[in-house]
């Protein structure tokens, strides 16, 4: 095998790799929430003692930032098309004041993953890991 064909087999190795193990997703490209509001939506709604009707975890809270983004950056994308009903609308204030929506299902229950869906594309989904699940779990429902 020539030098040339084994630096192209080389890159074409390093690429698939670097796409298997991957740097996260680009949910929030790059950019750096500065707030997170969280608003009980239609399931929660139906909760016997909902957590809350809104909450507001702002830039004081940094730990609290800090585990949405984490969350948020190792959400792994679904398959598919979905079908699920809204715990949580999630609304994210950027640095640069721009905003997204997003549905954020984390039921109250050890163990569990949540469900995050932009709302500007509801068809797609991403799964947030159990760890993950467990912070966010901790902050909505101040266990």
């Amino acid at each position: 095998m020539g030098t040339i064909q084994r630096k192209s087999l080389l890159i074409i190795l390093f690429l698939f790799v670097f796409e298997i193990i991957g740097c996260g997703n680009n949910i929030l490209d790059g950019k750096e929430i500065v707030e997170v509001k969280l608003e009980c939506a239609e399931l929660c709604k139906t909760m016997k003692t909902p957590p809350f009707s809104t909450k507001i975890v702002a830039h004081e809270q940094a730990d609290e930032i800090r585990a949405f983004e984490r969350a948020i950056g190792k959400a792994t994308k679904i398959n598919g098309e979905l079908d699920y009903g809204a715990m949580f609308f999630m609304y994210l204030t950027f640095e640069d004041d721009a905003q997204k929506k997003y549905v954020l299902n984390v039921a109250d229950e050890e163990g569990t993953t949540a469900l995050l869906v932009d709302t500007a594309n509801s068809g797609q989904g991403y799964t947030i890991p159990k760890e993950q699940t467990n912070e966010l779990r901790k902050i909505i429902y101040n266990n």
